[in-house]
């Protein structure tokens, strides 16, 4: 993933934080959405890891957290 590929793809992870709305009106989430809200802020947690990974010249790390990412994506994107 290159710095710019990285840049686009915290701010998206940060829009999809920004939009998650506030509890809903009558009683608690249900168990499938609590798993997505978990999964989107896991997303954007996952993309400070690949950032901090570059930053510090760990191939291995940005490596795992991509691999990471790559599965969390799909599980965001597919919900």
């Amino acid at each position: 993933m290159t710095n710019e590929e990285l840049q686009e793809a915290i701010k998206d992870a940060t829009d999809d934080v920004k939009n998650l709305s506030s509890s809903p009106t009558n009683g608690p989430f249900p168990q499938n959405e609590v798993t997505r809200r978990e999964m989107i802020l896991l997303r954007q947690l996952t993309l400070y890891k690949i950032e901090d990974a570059k930053k510090c010249k760990r191939g291995d790390l940005e490596h795992f957290n991509t691999e990471i990412y790559d599965l969390i994506t799909t599980f965001v994107k597919s919900r």
